[in-house]
């Protein structure tokens, strides 16, 4: 999340609210002093203790002399248990994510965690909010407004001075105008009560019906700014928050940080900031599928000004587990202002053991770069960090950079935009996969480039050209870069093909997380012909003419990560008939059989099946029912405008979902689309943090739903085993780049069962219905049609009990690998039973 400043505004004649708010004005005051304050003295006046001093009081010891301020400090915090109570509710805030210049952090400083904090999920009616309770439900409670005046503001508290305007989205605002001049001609309810049933709640809390139904009974700004003030003891205080213990990780130890700006990007200086774990950190090693020891750590940072969060980023390094005798280095880079003064607050956490570490580091920016750090320890953390820490150096003068796009998944037309630095760049090259598409003249610099109607890997590349035609510079992004368990496959020339001569070979290469491909190799009979280092991973080889017909010629090639990781994938050519048998897959499929009334059945044998493929029966070669095999699950929920009053419980039934589906061994990720798609969460073990992902959807926009499709496949890319995506909409595609057709072939090809819930679709909206049912049919999926959010759970149940409940059926064609078309399978079972599989594949 991304927050700006916040300001509580108060009457002036209120002696409490002119009292609070020359405090809240000092701890938002823009000088900083970043450079004069020690660590110690940050904490004290920007990390929660601020809270507890009055403004007078907090501003003069702000002015202090260095020493007299220290001195204050540690009188201060040495005070009984005000030094233990200060870290607790420190921590409790830092666990929440939250800046301190957010009132939700200020609130639980003082008052510890609230009894209870429903958040308004009525987007098209209320700006966000969020009710706080302090007390019991049935007892003494207090109730408070917080709510985001704006996108990527903090959090405010509401004050009667602000008016119930400040809560209502502009058209609801609007409306319920219009509601209060016709007041006596409608005989409707009020509209917010209509779509949103926190309304009233909310009317409650302010005291305020709608915009002007004023309670003489409503609470006064000094009401609610009594929150906010300091504790008039501060021991007293402290002897409660000192027993607020926050249940936390285990910590992490950090050293201290190095932070150089080698470079300037542009009008921005780029800070390097390493970041390291000490020799011997508790840090907690997991095996990856090819047997290696890894660590996975997450870095998340929040720049701040004065009062505003200017950017969050979030990082994961993973990478071999260090020698016992050497740091984890953890480099992290950022492009800011040149003289900007910034605090970096970084939250690091191993992801596999949990132990995390908070730290904050005050950025001065250059007006220029600067050197390396001068002290010899600090080198030679660099020199030993090297391999983690880029060297590609910028050159300011003349420099050409391709801003890479918003999504990880781009097709069709995409706009490349350039950024350029100095004055010999007069034209620019946009090529893709080394065509040049178009070259543009004069500025500005940006071209609509083709890609490829399915998601594939590409790469883009523009040069920078100077007067006489000659490349200045170049920069290039690879798209679509398939990710997962590393694996070669070979696509070209297919199984089965006899060729001689010059022959194109082509490969695809799937890549884990947090690697890149060094180098691509292609042999024929073990002499290696050609090695690429970027796609596309084509390339012609001379495949030997006239071989004897029991002469074997093998094409292998093979990719090498950058960590040393090797795999290959190997084909026959102009192979003999006995040989053929040894390249051919088995064809997978997993099935699902329901009685009559829509019911798993899992107690068939394999006599009980037969299957078919173009007509012809085929032998199984396995057969077993797989309850607990490993299993990737993509959940995708439509965010558009219309889901405003369902989006709330959509979210809680997909993460309840997830829990009661997600195994340790499982896989999953979250996709949300409105306008466009956008993945929350890529595949993750971690079912809380997709949960979480999801939890903070928004309703607004238009709706790209075949878009959102083949985004969401497209992250199956690389795995194997079970595979399955539930798709959840309430409105037709509205914004997609891809027609249906098209996003239904490739849903066909990507052998993932899909599984669709129709919102409100109702039985007049047969061109919607017909999608979605077709797209579950020919996945061997399942659609679902209801007319209420509060019906998804029982949904959700029975997609739970058929993922739980599948027989894998798998047999070797008896067409082997020939030809390039369709196949159509069908499975058969004896019995009143109905199977559930792909209607078909691609060889």
């Amino acid at each position: 999340m991304t927050f700006a400043a916040n300001r509580v505004r108060a009457v002036g004649v209120l002696v409490l609210a002119a009292f609070l708010l020359p405090a809240l004005a000092a701890a938002q005051e823009p000088e900083w002093r970043l450079a004069e304050w020690t660590a110690h003295e940050r904490e004290f006046f920007l990390d929660g203790p601020q809270f507890l001093l009055p403004p007078a009081e907090l501003e003069r010891v702000r002015n202090l002399d260095p020493a007299s301020r220290l001195e204050y400090i540690d009188a201060f915090l040495g005070r009984g248990s005000v030094a233990e109570a200060v870290e607790h509710r420190r921590q409790r805030v830092r666990m929440a994510g939250l800046p301190f210049f957010d009132v939700r952090a200020r609130l639980l400083f003082l008052h510890g965690e609230p009894d209870g904090i429903d958040p308004v999920d009525c987007d098209q009616t209320f700006r966000p909010l969020q009710l706080w309770r302090y007390g019991p439900e049935e007892g003494e409670h207090t109730n408070l407004v917080l709510f985001q005046p704006k996108p990527n503001e903090v959090f405010r508290l509401w004050l009667p001075e602000d008016t119930k305007r400040a809560l209502y989205m502009p058209e609801m605002e609007y409306f319920l105008e219009q509601y209060e001049e016709l007041r006596g001609l409608l005989r409707a309810r009020r509209f917010d009560l209509q779509v949103c049933e926190e309304a009233r709640r909310v009317d409650e809390i302010t005291g305020i019906r709608g915009l002007f139904g004023f309670r003489r009974d409503r609470r006064t700004d000094e009401d609610f700014l009594a929150w906010l003030a300091p504790p008039a003891e501060v021991e007293a205080w402290a002897g409660e928050a000192a027993s607020d213990v926050v249940p936390g990780p285990a910590p992490l130890e950090l050293e201290d940080p190095i932070l150089t700006f080698p470079e300037q990007r542009g009008q921005r200086i780029l800070a390097r900031i390493l970041l390291s774990l000490p020799p011997g950190a508790p840090v907690e090693p997991f095996v990856d599928d090819a047997g290696r020891q890894q660590t996975r750590i997450n870095v998340e940072g929040m720049v701040e000004l004065p009062g505003q969060v200017f950017d969050t980023f979030k990082m994961r390094f993973v990478g071999s587990a260090p020698e016992p005798d050497r740091s984890l280095a953890l480099p992290v880079e950022q492009l800011f202002r040149p003289g900007s003064v910034l605090l970096l607050r970084l939250f690091v956490r191993d992801e596999v053991g949990g132990a995390a570490a908070f730290a904050s580091v005050p950025v001065e920016v250059p007006l220029m770069p600067t050197a390396a750090p001068v002290e010899p320890e600090d080198q030679l953390r660099l020199v030993m960090a090297a391999d983690d820490l880029p060297e590609t150096v910028l050159d300011a003068r003349n420099a050409i950079m391709l801003v890479p796009p918003e999504s990880e998944v781009v097709i069709g037309l995409w706009r490349a935009d350039t950024l350029i630095t100095g004055d010999n760049i007069v034209a620019v090259r946009f090529l893709v996969d080394d065509r040049v598409q178009v070259t543009r003249r004069r500025p500005p610099f940006t071209a609509e480039v083709r890609l490829a109607k399915y998601p594939e890997e590409q790469v883009v590349r523009v040069e920078g050209l100077n007067a006489e035609r000659e490349v200045v510079d170049a920069d290039e992004i690879v798209l679509n870069q398939q990710r997962g368990e590393l694996r070669v496959t070979i696509n070209e020339p297919r199984r089965g093909a006899r060729v001689s001569g010059t022959v194109e070979a082509v490969a695809t290469v799937v890549v884990p997380e947090e690697r890149l491909v060094q180098e691509v190799e292609f042999s024929v009979d073990g002499e290696v012909q050609t090695v690429l280092s970027r796609p596309p991973w084509r390339a012609e080889v001379e495949v030997p003419v006239g071989v004897g017909e029991q002469d074997l010629v093998y094409l292998t090639i093979a990719a090498t990560l950058d960590d040393g990781s090797r795999a290959e994938d190997v084909r026959f050519l102009n192979a003999p008939a006995f040989t053929e048998t040894l390249e051919v897959d088995l064809v997978e499929l997993y099935t699902t059989v329901v009685d009559g009334q829509n019911r798993p059945v899992t107690s068939l044998g394999e006599s009980d099946f037969t299957v078919f493929e173009d007509g012809r029966r085929q032998e199984l070669a396995k057969f077993e029912l797989v309850e607990d095999l490993p299993l990737t699950l993509g959940v995708v929920i439509d965010t558009s405008g219309s889901m405003e009053t369902s989006l709330g419980e959509a979210r809680r039934t997909a993460s309840q979902f997830l829990a009661n589906m997600i195994t340790p061994r499982d896989r999953s990720f979250a996709v949300a689309f409105a306008t466009r798609p956008e993945l929350l969460i890529g595949r993750t073990s971690d079912v809380s943090a997709v949960a979480l992902s999801i939890e903070r959807l928004r309703a607004a926009g238009a709706t790209a739903l075949h878009d959102a499709l083949i985004t969401s496949l497209y992250y199956f890319r690389g795995v194997r085993g079970r595979r399955a995506l539930v798709l959840l909409s309430d409105g037709e595609d509205t914004s997609s780049s891809v027609d249906y057709r098209d996003a239904e072939e490739y849903a066909r090809r990507s052998g993932v069962a899909i599984y669709t819930i129709g919102l409100g679709v109702g039985r007049t909206q047969m061109i919607l219905r017909n999608k979605l049912s077709d797209l579950a049919k020919v996945t061997g999926g399942r659609s679902f049609f209801i007319s209420r959010a509060e019906d998804l759970a029982p949904v959700y149940g029975d997609i739970e009990r058929e993922l739980r409940s599948q027989y894998l059926l798998a047999y070797t064609s008896d067409r082997g690998g020939e030809g390039e078309e369709y196949r159509e399978v069908e499975v058969r079972v004896k019995g009143r039973y109905k199977a559930r599989t792909i209607s078909g594949y691609y060889p």
